[in-house]
């Protein structure tokens, strides 16, 4: 059975979910998500997800100074080729 509304409130909290845990979305946009998300396990786990992600980079800051080594795009091939993550001017 299909609900209706779901598919459509579904998309649009899953684009609005770093928004959401930003802070950035106004009330009526908030209490949206927060309706569709009592409801689905996907966009509930998006938002924890999307929390901890906020947590651990803010952790990284100490980190600005720190490059990665020029080897890791050797190591990275996503399903695109490797050429799609090489360093830009590379």
């Amino acid at each position: 059975m299909r609900i209706p509304g779901h598919a459509d409130d579904h998309r649009w909290s899953q684009q609005h979910l770093s928004h959401y845990v930003d802070g950035d979305l106004r009330p009526r946009a908030r209490r949206r998500l927060e309706r569709h998300a009592r409801d689905c396990v996907d966009c509930a786990r998006g938002i924890r997800a999307m929390r901890a992600l906020v947590y651990t980079v803010q952790g990284l800051d100490g980190l600005a100074g720190v490059r990665a080594p020029a080897s890791i795009f050797d190591r990275v091939r996503p399903a695109g080729g490797a050429d799609s993550l090489s360093p830009r001017g590379a």
